[in-house]
């Protein structure tokens, strides 16, 4: 891959079907393709492609965003193909970027492979819905598919705030606008401060990071909004702890009759590796119901677990769903197992299947 350029590295990601690409100096560019890395085939890049790459992505306002901070954050189009999250940032003395790529198109449930429950989910007309997941777990683009619902399907006002706007959303039924953090308001706290005066239906405040973007969600939950949001979180019980955690004890009462009242639904999202290639969504839902709710009130979070098997109330946990895909035929044993969160209690569950599935390799 003689006279490498950003262009051909970005053809190659997305002929790949690649979700990350990293470049940095002294070493070849790498790969990210169906949750695994691997190197790209070329020559270690130098100081100077990096110096090259910087300077096509970045403009006016993200270059003085990176002299100031030595990171930013921005979206990078690259023709009708595709967009990515870009993260510049510098190491060894000079630029490295991670490039994340973002799809043009916004998928549909269907596409995914989420749970049917997700679309009821979207139809709520107010509440906090919370998707949660480690980092590339696909929680932005569950959360582009809710959207894109909502948007092709009622009448609504949207409004996300990003840092940056990564799924471009045309308003169809609903009129959508996007507010990116450093080019549309000077940062995530000024834009929350007054986007209540904006009239949404649903509001998107991308990742709720610290203790004023969750009192402006649930301020803006409990006065009949819609808020989507996401969480850095491993399953329901520990989304909501660390809601919790942001707050001073003292404060704890009066938040957790906001959890209790607005808390609508919190999606947790794994991402398996499927028998026929690529991967699926796992997801561990929590909905409002009031169990759950009882449960938060009276600050027994430990307990949610235990609530969520209650499948006719549209909730399951992770290892229902991993059995569930496993009985599709979707994933292995060994990746269910891999994945579950009671992997003994799981183990019996797929051991129930017949002598032939065992014989095809499906249980081990």
């Amino acid at each position: 891959m003689a006279g490498v350029t950003l262009r051909r590295l970005l053809r190659t990601a997305i002929e790949n079907n690649a979700s990350d690409l990293h470049v940095q100096a002294g070493s070849p560019p790498l790969v990210r393709i169906d949750g695994r890395v691997r190197y790209v085939d070329c020559a270690a890049l130098e100081a100077e492609d990096l110096c090259e790459f910087a300077d096509l992505v970045l403009d006016d306002i993200s270059a003085g965003i990176l002299a100031r901070e030595g990171s930013c954050d921005l979206a990078y189009a690259f023709g009708a193909d595709a967009r990515f999250r870009v993260n510049v940032f510098y190491q060894a003395g000079s630029p490295a970027l991670a490039f994340r790529r973002v799809h043009a198109h916004i998928p549909t449930f269907a596409e995914l492979n989420l749970p049917s429950a997700l679309q009821q989910i979207a139809c709520l007309r107010r509440g906090l819905v919370l998707v949660a997941g480690t980092t590339s777990s696909g929680k932005s683009t569950t959360i582009a598919a809710m959207l894109g619902h909502i948007n092709r399907t009622y009448a609504r006002r949207v409004i996300t705030i990003e840092d940056p706007v990564e799924f471009v959303h045309q308003s169809r039924k609903s009129l959508v606008a996007q507010i990116e953090v450093e080019r549309d308001t000077r940062s995530y706290e000024d834009a929350m401060r007054h986007v209540l005066r904006q009239d949404p239906d649903v509001l998107m405040v991308g990742e709720m990071r610290d203790l004023a973007s969750v009192r402006v969600a649930l301020r803006a939950a409990d006065t009949g909004h819609m808020v989507l949001a996401t969480v850095h979180a491993t399953n329901a019980q520990q989304t909501v702890e660390r809601i919790i955690a942001m707050f001073d004890p003292a404060q704890h009462n009066l938040l957790l009759t906001q959890l209790a009242l607005n808390t609508a639904a919190v999606i947790v999202q794994r991402l398996a590796h499927a028998r026929a290639g690529g991967r699926l969504p796992v997801c561990e839902i929590m909905r409002g119901t009031g169990t759950v709710r009882k449960l938060i009130l009276e600050n027994r979070v430990r307990a949610i677990p235990q609530a969520l098997v209650n499948r006719d109330q549209g909730m399951q946990s992770f290892d229902q769903h991993l059995e569930e895909l496993f009985k599709q035929r979707k994933i292995t044993a060994d990746e269910a197992l891999h994945l579950a969160t009671n992997a003994e209690s799981l183990t019996m569950a797929l051991r129930g299947f017949s002598t032939r599935d065992m014989e095809q390799g499906l249980v081990r």
